[in-house]
């Protein structure tokens, strides 16, 4: 079955399609005669070194092409089994040929998407979280994008789990051998406490109970042990309040272009993106469907949706648009609410109450576009001045799309708008980025809260909220969890990764 690691697979590991270069790989038991039956001499490369080899088929001894080769021994390899790669150029019959002759080899079979991946975390080269990291790698498409997946596949984030999972190992020790030794068992405090979490001396009291039942803690009899777990769940709460940074430069900020039927939300979309991605007309009305695109706004991913004007429609259709757009701004991360810089009053309180009128959602970061500054003619200064407004306010600029006037300042208040949201990948603790992680942690901290807390202060159900603590953090690494989550996790990788 896939990812069980009893036969050899291969696949192409490189971009399908016409390219200089093409990287087959082939990764079990079987990859070392792979190599040897397509270079035709039982001798392979030292391992590691790239050497020039004449690629033929088994079957016939046609050459196929002439390419380098290299040999990676396990466990030293990406998979942790034995692996060999193939660099040929990349014409896609070069490419077909080298596989069909692969194919035609006994005992080795085409790989499933991201099998190579996930027989590396079956040898225990990688975890889950870093497994996640080398998909977001592949997929990510901006230099944000870039250095959280980097960070996170070199495992920044796998240790933190691990070390806060090492935490709750150290302190379900330490609690499980005062249960089994505390009572009449002579066992020295300072054994019982090796390590960071000592044990408070033993006091008379009855088996696995707390010395003072009606506490409803552990904390007064390993009140060291309670400390450590009380500053773990708060570690992890804090963790879990990083606004969904690591999500939203994951996947993407959804921003929504909002505002009245006509004041040039199609065209900002068509400035941003730099070609004609929305129909623009001077009819009130024209879109009535969502348009959705993905940017790279300063470095950070964005993904605009354009939306129908707001307003009562009677038309089914634009009504239909108009509620779709009203969707769309519930669930935004962030509105670009845009009005008509002719329409509105140029004093702060006119630019606050037309933004109402809009009714963005509550706590949803926003960006003022009034467009159409071409237009204002000498009201230009005065609107110019209500901008620039205290920081209690939405950031406002004049744009117009017409022109171009005013973009670059529009797009450094996108920047700076997404760098709130997103953080810099490359500062502090790591982000989760995941909404599994997030329920995993979520779950575990839970746990946490709950210890000691049951059965007038049993250690024993104390005991077993650590267990389910860990439990959580380790179905987040992949150190604990069941095979049809690995099934879907490893799915979206391409093949031959």
């Amino acid at each position: 079955p896939p990812g069980g690691g009893g036969d050899t697979i291969f696949a192409l590991s490189s971009a399908p399609g016409r390219c200089g270069v093409a990287v087959i790989r082939a990764s079990g038991p079987g990859s070392r005669g792979a190599l040897q039956s397509l270079t035709g001499t039982p001798k392979v490369p030292p391992p590691r070194l790239l050497a020039l080899r004449r690629i033929r088929d088994p079957d016939t001894a046609e050459t196929l092409d002439r390419g380098l080769v290299v040999w990676f021994p396990g466990p030293r390899s990406f998979t942790g089994e034995d692996c060999a790669e193939l660099h040929v150029h990349g014409g896609p019959a070069v490419v077909s040929g080298v596989l069909r002759a692969l194919g035609r080899l006994p005992g080795l079979r085409p790989a499933e998407p991201g099998e190579f991946t996930r027989r590396a975390f079956r040898h225990g080269k990688l975890d889950l979280t870093a497994a996640e990291g080398l998909r977001d790698l592949i997929g990510a498409e901006t230099e944000a994008q870039r250095r959280q997946a980097l960070r996170q596949m070199e495992g920044d984030l796998g240790r933190l789990y691990q070390r806060w999972s090492r935490t709750l190992t150290q302190a379900l020790a330490h609690l499980e051998a005062y249960i089994d030794f505390g009572e009449g068992e002579e066992v020295e405090d300072e054994v019982l406490a090796q390590g960071e979490v000592p044990l408070a001396p033993r006091r008379a009291r009855g088996p696995g109970r707390l010395p003072s039942p009606g506490n409803g803690a552990a904390r007064g009899c390993v009140p060291a042990v309670d400390g450590a777990v009380r500053a773990l769940e708060q570690e992890i709460r804090g963790h879990l309040r990083d606004g969904r940074r690591g999500e939203l430069l994951r996947a993407g900020v959804r921003a929504v272009i909002a505002g009245p039927p006509n004041v040039g939300k199609s065209s900002l979309l068509n400035l941003l993106c730099r070609r004609p991605a929305a129909i623009v007309s001077p009819a009130a009305g024209t879109t009535r469907d969502v348009l959705e695109v993905s940017l790279d706004i300063g470095g950070f991913p964005l993904v605009l949706s354009d939306t129908a004007g707001l307003r009562q429609a009677t038309d089914p259709v634009e009504r239909e648009g108009v509620t779709r757009a009203r969707d769309r701004l519930c669930h935004a991360d962030l509105v670009l609410a845009v009005l008509d810089a002719t329409a509105v009053p140029p004093t702060p309180p006119g630019l606050a109450a037309a933004l109402a009128a809009l009714d963005p959602p509550a706590g949803t970061p926003c960006v003022l576009v009034l467009n159409k500054a071409d237009l204002l003619g000498g009201r230009g200064g005065s609107l110019r001045a209500a901008c620039a407004r205290g920081p209690h306010e939405p950031p406002a600029t004049l744009l117009s799309c017409q022109t171009g006037e005013g973009l670059e300042s529009l797009l450094e208040l996108l920047t700076r708008q997404l760098a709130q949201l997103c953080g810099d990948p490359l500062l502090g603790s790591p982000s989760l980025t995941r909404s599994r992680h997030g329920r995993h942690l979520g779950a575990c901290a839970a746990a946490l809260a709950r210890f000691g807390r049951g059965d007038g202060g049993d250690l024993a159900v104390a005991a077993e909220q650590l267990r389910l603590a860990r439990r959580e953090l380790g179905r987040i690494t992949g150190h604990v969890g069941a095979e049809e989550v690995l099934d879907i996790i490893f799915r979206d990788f391409c093949v031959g990764k």
